[in-house]
């Protein structure tokens, strides 16, 4: 009798894949191989580029490269400031250690003091020290300290520090590079640092004490004495010639004409660069 069941024959061959189906099989295999290969070649293209970056950051610049930069960075400062103090700073200080670096106003006397303390407080371990001045009779004079100041009660050789008196006011206020006359540093001691005193370039190119200069058995406590006593906290003095250099018009200090070497101040600020800020002592 026969059966309604099917058949089944185990020795029979399994029936083949239409060739549609294998078409589409290889189609996707090939696609994502290719992908993968799209996303390899992606991934080195961001890998290679990754490792530029690194060796650009550490490969270092050489002083061309670093000398464009901070002329660029200065140029850009010295537009942005306004008329004054900022503006002649970022000229005067053009080929210095803090060149192109943004400045600040770290002590003004007239709202600080006009004292030794309040100038130490503020200013020590600033690092490099712009100061500025304007005497009695209006002349405005400029004194760098490239060292900065620690209160290290000694005096320091500094070769960079400078002196610079401005042929008028307008020079001042517009930065003008052409009315600034650098007097830079021709004798040793350049810098004094001490404590009781304010800032003092050598024992007689610029000094305001800021009261009474200390008595610490240096004949470079005072100018042709021991030590000096100062009635007036806003007294200055100058002598240009032997520690930094004269001016080209004969004036024999950073003052005024008719100031002779001794005068009072108007004005006393000091500048300096919050990136240059450290613990230690610098190094000419």
């Amino acid at each position: 009798m026969s059966s309604c069941r099917p058949t089944h024959n185990n020795n029979a061959l399994p029936s083949k894949t239409p060739s549609s189906t294998l078409t589409r099989r290889r189609r996707h295999a090939l696609m994502k191989r290719g992908g993968q290969k799209r996303t390899t070649s992606h991934s080195l293209t961001i890998r290679n580029g990754f490792l530029e970056n690194i060796l650009k950051a550490v490969t270092p610049k050489d002083a061309k490269e670093i000398q464009k930069e901070k002329e660029m960075k200065r140029v850009k400062l010295i537009e942005q400031s306004p008329k004054g103090c900022m503006k002649s700073a970022y000229q005067l200080l053009a080929n210095t250690v803090i060149d192109g670096e943004e400045l600040v106003l770290a002590y003004d006397a007239t709202r600080d003091g006009w004292t030794a303390s309040a100038f130490h407080e503020r200013v020590d371990g600033k690092g490099p020290t712009l100061i500025f001045g304007k005497t009695a009779k209006n002349a405005r004079f400029a004194a760098y300290n490239p060292l900065g100041y620690f209160s290290v009660e000694d005096y320091r050789d500094c070769p960079a520090a400078f002196l610079c008196v401005f042929k008028n006011e307008q020079s001042f206020l517009n930065g003008d590079a052409s009315g600034m006359e650098i007097l830079p540093n021709v004798g040793s001691p350049a810098i004094f640092d001490f404590g009781a005193q304010g800032p003092s370039f050598g024992p007689d190119g610029l000094r305001i004490p800021l009261g009474n200069a200390p008595a610490n058995g240096s004949s470079y406590a005072g100018i042709g004495e021991a030590t000096t006593s100062y009635g007036s906290s806003k007294k200055c003095i100058s002598r240009l010639g032997s520690h930094y250099a004269g001016r080209s018009d004969g004036v024999t200090s950073v003052f005024a004409k008719g100031e002779k070497n001794e005068t009072n101040l108007k004005e006393l600020i000091a500048l300096v660069s919050p990136s240059m800020e450290r613990d230690g002592l610098y190094v000419s």
